[in-house]
């Protein structure tokens, strides 16, 4: 029996292109495969040509995605315009990747707030912009500053930086694996919120750096989906501010000076284990840290290009790491979305196997949250005397 399609084209069609993206196949080979003309698709993608029971069937098989994804009703439209950062083929199809991805998971998350009846989740960050004159790294530095002063975290170091971005700053943050030169994608919008995905298949380091920087686009305002790859030169000039805002926000340059006077004094010289010792404390990267400690004048250009040639690498921080005794902090944080999810699977009103889908996890990792979130005589109600 025909099903009766009620999405309308212009809703349909980015949906299916979201879905070829994912899939991994041109507009050219998937029209091969379906026996259509390569217009066809264009004009079916693009919201201008209606589409078949036949057709939606022929393009879920192919894409490998369920018929009902493609016709849910009520999930928001968040096809927000993709800025790609590189220009490759490749790195087009890993951009799309990400960008469908954050969509997947950003219309989830309005999903849950809507289901619980929960108010959507709005920013509560200052509006930062940056001036056409003056150096851009200074102006990420007092921007940095003043969003530390606002939210009154002082100037240490951010042991667990997505619970102070979910929880104090009200934007909406992923971990998922990417394709290796993604770094993360960033997507806002006036009336939905903010939201970030960082790529978990890299380091640690690297993802905190990432989520900063993914950060300062919401500072910005910046609309729509912006995708950051690994190799990106950052030669936007809002770029370069972002990345300086990043390495401002999570090593503020007060208390790199001062730290590095520190270990300086204590040793009798500031050294490469003191560099270490330092990157160990920031909970960042050798390459952040060095990179830091260059723009402040602390260490001379081309330290950590010297030190790459030389070997140095992550086995030398984690060997600072253990004599330090300071294990890398884990991630006890779980995110306000995972808290949803299993407030819904409580209230029988979502599956294991749904939550899984939507928020494109494996069904191991959603039993593993469910067991945390609410484990036996945890949840019983408690009377609060206040």
């Amino acid at each position: 029996m025909a099903i009766e399609i009620k999405v309308r084209p212009e809703v349909l069609g980015p949906r299916l292109k979201g879905a070829r993206s994912l899939a991994r196949l041109t507009q050219e080979a998937a029209a091969q495969k379906l026996g259509f003309a390569r217009t066809t698709v264009v004009a079916i993608e693009s919201g201008k040509r209606p589409v078949s029971s036949d057709e939606l069937r022929a393009f879920a098989e192919l894409y490998a995605v369920p018929e009902s994804e493609l016709l849910a009703a009520g999930t928001p439209s968040l096809d927000m315009e993709l800025k790609f950062r590189a220009h490759t083929n490749s790195a087009d199809v890993d951009s799309a990747v990400a960008h469908l991805l954050l969509n997947k998971l950003a219309a989830a998350s309005v999903e849950l707030e809507k289901m619980l009846e929960r108010p959507m989740l709005q920013p509560d960050l200052p509006i930062v912009s940056v001036s056409r004159s003056g150096p851009v790294d200074q102006q990420a530095e007092d921007a940095a500053l003043a969003v530390r002063q606002r939210l009154g975290i002082g100037f240490g170091p951010i042991p667990d930086l997505i619970a102070l971005v979910e929880l104090d700053m009200g934007l909406r943050v992923f971990e998922r694996g990417l394709p290796s030169k993604v770094s993360g994608a960033f997507a806002y919008d006036d009336e939905i919120g903010g939201f970030i995905v960082v790529n978990a298949i890299h380091p640690a380091s690297r993802r905190r750096l990432t989520l900063a920087h993914e950060l300062c686009h919401a500072l910005l305002r910046r609309a729509g989906v912006v995708v950051h790859m690994t190799d990106d030169d950052f030669s936007d000039r809002e770029e370069k501010f972002c990345d300086a805002f990043a390495r401002a926000f999570l090593m503020p340059a007060m208390t790199v000076r001062k730290k590095a006077a520190e270990l300086r004094d204590a040793a009798g010289q500031f050294s490469v284990r003191q560099l270490l010792a330092m990157a160990v404390y920031f909970h960042t990267s050798i390459e952040a840290m060095t990179r830091r400690l260059e723009g402040l004048g602390l260490l001379p250009k081309g330290t950590f290009d010297s030190l790459k040639a030389k070997g140095l690498g992550t086995q030398h921080l984690e060997e600072v790491r253990r004599e330090l005794d300071e294990p890398e902090v884990a991630g006890r944080f779980t995110p306000r979305t995972l808290l949803l999810a299993a407030e819904a699977f409580e209230k029988g009103l979502l599956s294991e196997q749904q939550i899984a889908r939507k928020l494109q996890l494996d069904l191991g990792t959603v039993r593993e949250v469910l067991e945390h979130v609410a484990p036996d005589g945890e949840g019983d109600e408690l009377e609060l005397a206040i």
